[in-house]
């Protein structure tokens, strides 16, 4: 049995968190032994990792004390690194950004790999993302895992030598279970015509949604909507004080963080997001499973799916055409919804997945 190993910060409210946890429900446990390594055991998703999955933690220490600090973790890696080097067939920095993570990763297998969530070469200036991916030593994973086109490009052409590692796959999503728990009874109604639905963290830099509260507060007097807000995050009380300046509280609803968001989308009309940039988000494939139209400012797909013309629409991220862009959805909406067959792109990934956790070579995937 081979034995897999893969990172991650924690397993807090969030995507990437979501995704891990539909990715090791794919592994074939007659097949691997899987370890995942978190720097913070902890997070809503933690107790929802499969129970096949050996849980640990490799938290560093914070110490304000540098010299007290930089022995402890030291002496850490050191020991760790004697224990695990080369244990494994495979590893994986699931989480870009844990810097532990990419390091851990490349000693525990000589297969290592890592994950890129969002469209870094739009999140950060050229010299920042140099520096970024410079320090995650990325020229020396072995495969380089991307969940769209567009991230893979735009990347590529920063470091063009990593071509031949680059692959894309998709996040997982366990549609079944989508359509289950998406039955579960709420406690609030949708009250007009038109409901927006955001699901993700409350968070200004990338997801903007200043934009959507912009939005309701611009067309409320023309239309009969809602947005509903599913999430938390730093940004929250900015937001809420937006609402509650401008008197929108009929309009605007903040749900707060939900394990299960999907009785929420559900009741949607659209699913909205507003961000100024994206990876691939999950909240796309699960709005596909819930028949539910998108309306949103990143065009991204995979070798599957796109979104313009079949699930939903592209509009501006410029704030004023964001607004006309969007009223002209509602205006003239006539979009005949494509069905995706999830269960056969699950098999592909699963199948594109196990050639990398075997180090098969030179092989398109």
């Amino acid at each position: 049995m081979k034995k897999l190993i893969f990172f991650a910060n924690d397993m807090g409210y969030g995507g990437i968190e979501s995704s891990l946890v539909n990715l090791l429900d794919n592994i074939n446990y007659d097949k691997y032994d899987v370890t995942l390594v978190l720097e913070h055991k902890r997070g809503v998703f933690l107790d929802k990792i499969n129970s096949k999955v050996h849980v640990k933690e490799y938290r560093i220490s914070d110490c304000k004390f540098v010299l007290l600090r930089k022995i402890y973790n030291f002496s850490k890696r050191f020991f760790w690194t004697l224990i695990n080097k080369n244990k494994y067939d495979f590893s994986c920095c699931y989480a870009t950004y844990s810097l532990m993570g990419s390091k851990l990763s490349k000693i525990a297998s000589s297969n290592s790999s890592i994950y890129i969530h969002g469209d870094y070469a739009n999140m950060y200036s050229k010299n920042d993302l140099l520096d970024f991916f410079q320090k995650r030593e990325i020229n020396k994973f072995n495969s380089i895992i991307f969940v769209s086109n567009e991230s893979k490009n735009n990347l590529l052409k920063i470091f063009p030598s990593l071509s031949n590692k680059a692959y894309v796959i998709n996040n997982f999503i366990d549609n079944k279970k989508i359509i289950r728990l998406s039955n579960e009874n709420i406690d609030i109604q949708k009250k007009h015509d038109i409901l927006f639905v955001f699901v993700g963290r409350l968070e200004e830099d990338s997801k903007r949604i200043s934009r959507m509260l912009k939005l309701v507060n611009a067309l409320k007097s023309e239309y009969s909507l809602e947005l509903w807000i599913v999430g938390d995050g730093p940004d929250r009380k900015f937001y809420e004080n937006y609402v509650s300046t401008y008197k929108l509280e009929d309009n605007i609803k903040f749900v707060g963080a939900k394990k299960n968001p999907y009785p929420y989308m559900k009741k949607a009309d659209f699913i909205l997001l507003s961000s100024e940039y994206e990876g691939f988000p999950v909240i796309y494939l699960e709005s596909i499973v819930l028949n539910k139209k998108i309306i949103t400012t990143i065009d991204v797909t995979d070798d599957y799916i796109s979104i313009p013309n079949k699930v939903g629409y592209i509009v501006s991220k410029d704030a004023d055409k964001f607004i006309d862009d969007v009223k002209n959805v509602l205006k003239n909406d006539k979009l005949e919804y494509k069905k995706i067959d999830f269960e056969s792109l699950s098999k592909q990934k699963k199948s594109q997945l196990e050639k990398i956790f075997d180090g098969v070579k030179n092989e398109k995937i």
